[in-house]
């Protein structure tokens, strides 16, 4: 399958922090509270992305176990790609950082679910 946009989802006990990366790039940073109405409310900023389509998009997050239970549940109903990785994975693939913080994580785990399965880049 062909994927246009990759979501990066930071998970924390109260929050979701989204990143959408393509192509072009970083496209949007959404912060949202871990419920069901704060997912929502980010799939509805993200249908209104330029060429989105949800056929074509993968949804990229670490494994925090009960924290990503709504999220899991929400994307699994709607039948849309999910990708799970360790945070030890994820830690490594990304070698010496710097600059942590719930927004960067986002955007770095959104980039490696992009590296990962070789968007070709221009």
């Amino acid at each position: 399958m062909d994927f246009l946009h990759y979501v990066g989802i930071d998970i924390a006990k109260a929050t979701l922090d989204w990143a959408v990366y393509s192509q072009q790039g970083s496209l949007l940073h959404l912060h949202t509270p871990n419920t069901v109405a704060g997912i929502k409310t980010a799939l509805r900023q993200l249908k209104i992305l330029p060429g989105w389509a949800m056929a074509q998009v993968v949804f990229c997050m670490e494994h925090t176990g009960i924290y990503n239970a709504h999220l899991l549940g929400f994307l699994h109903k709607l039948k849309l790609p999910i990708w799970l990785e360790s945070s030890l994975q994820i830690k490594q693939a990304g070698g010496m950082q710097r600059g942590k913080s719930d927004t960067v994580d986002a955007q770095r785990i959104a980039e490696r679910s992009a590296a990962a399965v070789c968007l070709p880049f221009p």
